[in-house]
């Protein structure tokens, strides 16, 4: 059996104590939860952030009434694209999700939580390797970009441009967002769907459930950035053999956004 730092071998990694199948369906119905919590977690806090930063409404006080007055959903519309309210939100969400994540898999893998989410260290060749793919995957992807106005991306031309606090908004929208997506779906999904399907078909549904959790971009957006760099980012995992890999060059490439905001 390889190393977690070491490039998957195109085979089903074998279950020690408990059958594949149950061991992939625990998995997934781990990841959907912690998904769920996730979100969930993240609507309270913009929630709260909205009646926060506006006086009539946090004069009133919360009630599940004032969700559907105008003048919440009016100040919802403006801030749920605001750059300081979204970093504060994402690291918040993110940091929540994280520790949820860590706790389900250490008590459900126990000593093989660092294999199942290859915590390993990559080799420096091979992380060197996958960060020049990297580097030429995003020149490609912002080269079209120039030649097709559509892939700017309205949404991150909001958030960049209420930007007051630039510390937060890197720590929020490019490092936590990165290290949260990462261990959730090329660690818990990806490491649960291999216990029953090979690195290819894998990664192959991750690519497809990270595209789709990035629905505040129009379709062309996710077609033509978001799908490919969820391929690439799938395959770094999988054959430098650690999650690292893609925790970095996801970092990256959230931190490139915010100066070219094409996708995220």
């Amino acid at each position: 059996m390889e190393g977690p730092s070491e490039p998957e071998k195109p085979r089903i990694e074998p279950t020690l104590l408990r059958p594949p199948g149950l061991e992939m369906a625990r998995g997934l119905l781990y990841f959907a939860f912690i998904f769920m919590s996730f979100m969930f977690v993240q609507m309270v806090l913009l929630i709260w952030r909205v009646i926060a930063l506006t006086p009539e409404l946090a004069k009133e006080g919360f009630s599940m009434a004032m969700l559907d007055t105008p003048a919440f959903q009016e100040r919802w519309v403006v801030l749920a694209a605001n750059g300081d309210v979204l970093s504060v939100v994402s690291l918040l969400s993110g940091a929540a999700g994280m520790a949820l994540l860590l706790v389900f898999t250490i008590r459900w893998k126990r000593a093989r939580t660092g294999f199942f989410l290859a915590l390993g260290f990559p080799k420096l060749k091979s992380f060197l390797m996958w960060t020049g793919f990297f580097i030429l995957l995003f020149a490609a992807l912002e080269a079209i970009a120039m030649f097709l106005p559509e892939m700017n991306s309205v949404f991150m031309q909001k958030v960049l441009s209420s930007v007051t606090n630039y510390p937060m908004l890197i720590l929020g929208l490019g490092v936590m967002p990165a290290l949260f997506e990462e261990f959730l779906l090329r660690g818990l999904l990806y490491g649960s769907l291999r216990h029953l399907m090979d690195k290819h078909v894998s990664t192959a549904i991750v690519a497809g459930v990270f595209t789709v959790v990035h629905q505040q971009y129009d379709w062309y957006i996710l077609l033509l950035y978001v799908l490919p760099l969820g391929v690439f980012l799938g395959y770094a995992r999988a054959n430098s053999g650690s999650i690292w890999t893609s925790v970095f060059l996801h970092m990256l490439n959230n931190c490139a956004s915010m100066v070219l905001p094409h996708g995220q």
